[in-house]
């Protein structure tokens, strides 16, 4: 790399070489020859000193710092990864991994079908826990439902009457219920209306409707009739959405 220095030093040896032939024209002696020639000389040698100097010095260091910042900005920048590895190898493959233990090794603890059956009229829930709606259908339960409808009868049927609902007797209820209840599974009829129980849409009364069909006389009012008074909030403080996934968005 050539200086402002370099290039003076060339400008300045120009008119030293010139020197000669000037002093030649005039017929100087050989003696200013000479000490023209021993000046271009001497200036040669600082000239060449001069500019090899300054190109080691100016190309060791353009050199040296462009090296460093190099190496610097390869090695030190936080946000260069050069990992290759997948997610796949981290987690160790198929994120999924399902438990295919055979069902007779299981111990089952717990069932729920129709709204509030197990939790209202269920005396010996380990028992009913443990129990298959085979057991259900063999009516190994009919006898603690019943008596537990009783006991709902007595406690409520004042207030119905209070309300002018006809209840149905005990035993009457048991028998409408049945149907729903024993065995005791969620049913799905794909022929029928979409509606409680036959699936659940948002906005289904569903604990109305399963304590209408356990409380009331079915042939004097409507399964619909307690959601009418209403026994529990008659709708959800926020309007259900009209596509999937249907429920109100979270408030």
């Amino acid at each position: 790399m050539m200086t402002t220095k370099t290039i003076q030093t060339f400008a300045l040896l120009a008119g030293v070489v010139a020197l000669p032939a000037l002093a030649g024209c005039n017929g100087d002696d050989t003696g200013s020859t000479d000490t023209a020639t021993a000046t271009m000389t001497a200036t040669m040698t600082a000239t060449t000193t001069a500019t090899t100097t300054d190109t080691t010095t100016d190309t060791t260091t353009d050199t040296t710092t462009d090296s460093t910042t190099d190496s610097t900005s390869t090695t030190d920048d936080p946000t260069t990864s050069t990992s290759t590895t997948s997610d796949t190898e981290t987690t160790g493959g198929d994120p999924f991994v399902f438990d295919d233990t055979p069902a007779d090794q299981l111990t089952q603890i717990d069932r729920m079908g129709m709204p509030a059956i197990n939790t209202a009229v269920i005396t010996s829930k380990d028992a009913y826990n443990a129990a298959t709606p085979a057991d259900d259908a063999n009516g190994d339960f009919v006898a603690e439902i019943t008596a537990n409808v009783t006991g709902l009868h007595a406690a409520l049927d004042d207030d119905l009457i209070g309300l002018t609902l006809t209840p149905c007797a005990a035993a009457a209820c048991v028998m409408q219920a049945a149907p729903l209840v024993v065995p005791d599974t969620l049913k799905l009829d794909l022929t029928g209306d979409a509606g409680f129980p036959n699936g659940r849409l948002p906005a289904d009364p569903v604990m109305d409707v399963t304590l209408a069909v356990v409380l009331l006389d079915l042939n004097v009012h409507d399964a619909g009739t307690l959601a009418g008074v209403p026994v529990n909030p008659p709708a959800n403080d926020k309007a259900f959405l009209t596509d999937f996934p249907y429920l109100a968005d979270p408030h």
